[in-house]
């Protein structure tokens, strides 16, 4: 879902999550990134880590258009990833996908996660993020005055369809055949002061978001769920 409350040239479409992309393993040379905003993790994966073809799918047009005006992107589909008939995208085509931000906006996160592991080369990686609907600031004002706002942005971002815990983003990953490799709590930096002050003990209630990492499904795998 498009967020109308934000413009196309806004930061919000411009972050390069720098945490999220520490989890990608060697150097992928065929990159995908879902949900691409203006391209900045695009141009920085072809300009410092030697990816050779970088693409990017955008839902909205207004994005799309700042993420071509980079040279370093090779090509930019706009559409939803939902319904988007990837012919451009060969299955097993990419070494790296990346879904930053961008499950937790879809009707069915699991209908997408399966085709963005279809994409994966053998050896490829899935690298995303999704907000921890357990933080504290959104679960005590739940739990003691029954509040429970939609924001701009943020963990209750209006445009979000489905919300997520470190649990449900391991059912998540797992109903795809994907391995984990890591699910990486990421905080504020007060929280981060506040979750090393507690020994870490409350890391899943102080996060905002949770970075993940998964590998390819085994082809076995991959026929398994293709016939359930």
């Amino acid at each position: 879902m498009q967020n109308m409350r934000i413009s196309a040239d806004d930061p919000y479409y411009g972050h390069v999550r720098t945490l999220l992309l520490g989890l990608v393993k060697g150097s992928p040379k065929r990159v995908l990134e879902i949900g691409c905003g203006h391209g900045e993790a695009l141009a920085y994966l072809k300009r410092e880590c030697g990816a050779s073809f970088v693409a990017g799918i955008e839902l909205v047009p207004e994005v799309a258009a700042i993420a071509r005006q980079k040279p370093e992107i090779d090509l930019v589909i706009v559409g939803d990833i939902e319904r988007l008939d990837c012919n451009e995208l060969p299955t097993g085509s990419f070494d790296l996908v990346i879904a930053s931000h961008v499950l937790e906006h879809v009707a069915d996160p699991w209908a997408v996660t399966r085709k963005l592991s279809a994409l994966l080369s053998t050896n490829g990686q899935l690298i995303g993020s999704l907000p921890n609907i357990r933080n504290v600031k959104v679960s005590l004002p739940l739990l003691l005055f029954g509040k429970f706002t939609y924001e701009k942005e943020g963990i209750l971002d209006w445009t979000h369809t489905k919300f997520f815990t470190k649990g449900t983003i391991e059912q998540l990953l797992h109903s795809s055949g994907l391995s984990i490799q890591a699910i990486e709590p990421e905080f504020s930096p007060k929280m981060a002061t506040l979750n090393a002050l507690t020994c870490r003990m409350f890391r899943n209630l102080l996060c905002f978001t949770y970075n993940f990492s998964a590998g390819a499904p085994a082809q076995e795998d991959m026929s398994r769920l293709g016939q359930a």
